[in-house]
């Protein structure tokens, strides 16, 4: 090895000794980076692994998240044809309306404006869906010679403030009792089957004809005995034009389920009015819309608490690989630069007694190992990134879909020159402190 023995060239000195070094020592050299490139690597690697599994947690928990909203949105649709098939659980009438004789005649005898109705649907209440106006009486039907329920219906009203359940034309999408068409009839099937009556069949009410529109199925309470007209007509039958008997609905499934909480915003709206809130059905709609809750709930948190310790597991993983692979690194580094220093020993003598200090060559040794930390670093931090995004299965554009974060890249980037240079210290330290007087004299 050439120097020059000028101390004002020590500085160019020191860059023609290391370039030197690195040309001879070619091999010590590269297994050095290739052992920091490792390292780095799967640093880099693990971390965009870890950050793609937590996005992909994410994504998972949103669709999740979706599928069980959807499926409550399609729990909410089957407690409304339940409450369907159940009856509606609340029932609005007159405040004047008697009970006792509600409950022997079997309908309302005292009437209240259709327009009422319609003050509720606009009203901005949400406690209540799904409207029914219903003018209702037990007559006798001349013609068959029979009693039975005569009903006056309209489609059901919307609630305004619960557009989630409307189309564009403000029609129940999921309507619980469909509309009569003008100019027809809906049957009980106690009625039907009485007379003998299918639908397409015509019939006559009070002197007006009706075409059979369809028979409803047994439901086990008075709508089997029961014939449903258009309201229009029922109230030109009856004599009772604008008014209806009452209003049916069903109490919302957002509702807390409360007795006397929807009477109380009812009553608000319309002060003349009393209603009924048949407690069994509404105790069984809130219990279920909790039940579906809770489970809701433990589904969601169930599986975040297995996506949790999945994750957990992959880090403990990554982090015994990285360590394991950092002591390995910074052992070798030890071990080479520790090598060069016994390998150079004399060299070193030469140095010390031709005017280099102690920490000049401390900066050769040194300034070799950071060397082979910058190279190992852009190397490693390409490769782990590479591998990230390949072995991950993410697209390209990780780094815009936040996969690749900036503080990966740096710390990826520190990690090798930081690495080499805390293995390569104690070895150059010794490199510095010998006496060149005794390495001379063991010549």
């Amino acid at each position: 090895m050439t120097v020059k023995n000028s101390r004002g060239n020590n500085r160019t000195d020191i860059r023609t000794i290391i370039r030197s070094e690195l040309r001879h020592r070619k091999l010590g050299f590269i297994t050095g980076v290739l052992s920091l490139v490792i390292a780095t690597g799967v640093f880099v690697a693990s971390m965009i692994l870890l950050r793609g599994d937590e996005l992909a947690t994410e994504r998972l928990m949103m669709e999740k998240e979706r599928e069980l909203r959807a499926g409550m949105a399609q729990l909410e649709d089957d407690y409304r044809i339940i409450m369907r098939n159940m009856g509606y659980n609340v029932l609005i009438l007159n405040a004047e309306q008697s009970i006792p004789e509600l409950d022997r005649d079997g309908y309302p005898t005292t009437f209240i404006d259709y327009d009422d109705v319609w003050e509720l649907a606009e009203s901005g209440i949400t406690t209540l869906n799904h409207l029914l106006p219903v003018l209702q009486q037990k007559i006798l039907w001349q013609e068959q010679g029979t009693e039975i329920y005569l009903a006056g219906i309209r489609g059901q009203v919307p609630v305004y403030a619960k557009p989630a359940h409307l189309t564009d034309d403000y029609e129940y999408r999921s309507p619980i009792m469909e509309r009569v068409p003008v100019g027809k009839a809906d049957l009980g099937v106690e009625v039907a089957a009485q007379h003998n009556l299918r639908p397409d069949d015509v019939i006559m009410i009070r002197g007006e004809t009706f075409e059979v529109n369809r028979v409803y199925p047994r439901r086990g309470n008075r709508d089997d005995l029961t014939v449903w007209i258009p309201l229009d007509r029922a109230q030109a039958i009856f004599g009772t034009p604008g008014m209806i008997s009452g209003i049916l609905a069903l109490e919302c499934v957002c509702s807390t389920g409360e007795l006397g909480q929807v009477s109380r915003e009812v009553t608000a709206i319309l002060p003349h009015t009393q209603v009924f809130e048949f407690s069994s059905l509404i105790a069984a709609r809130a219990d279920v819309r909790q039940r579906a809750s809770r489970l809701h709930e433990e589904i969601l948190q169930a599986e975040l608490t297995h996506q949790s310790q999945l994750r957990a597991e992959k880090e403990r993983l990554a982090t015994i690989l990285i360590a394991v692979l950092i002591a390995a690194a910074s052992v070798w580094i030890f071990v080479l630069i520790h090598n060069n220093v016994r390998e150079r020993r004399h060299e070193i003598g030469i140095l010390r007694a031709i005017g280099f200090r102690r920490h000049q060559v401390l900066r050769i040794f040194l300034g070799k190992s950071v060397i082979m930390g910058v190279v190992a670093a852009v190397i490693g931090c390409a490769v782990g990134v590479a591998a990230g995004v390949l072995f991950g299965g993410y697209e390209a554009g990780g780094v815009q879909g936040g996969l690749v974060s900036g503080t990966v890249v740096v710390g990826g980037l520190l990690l090798a020159p930081l690495l080499a240079f805390t293995a390569g210290l104690l070895p150059s330290v010794i490199a510095a402190n010998q006496d060149p007087a005794d390495i001379l004299n063991e010549q």
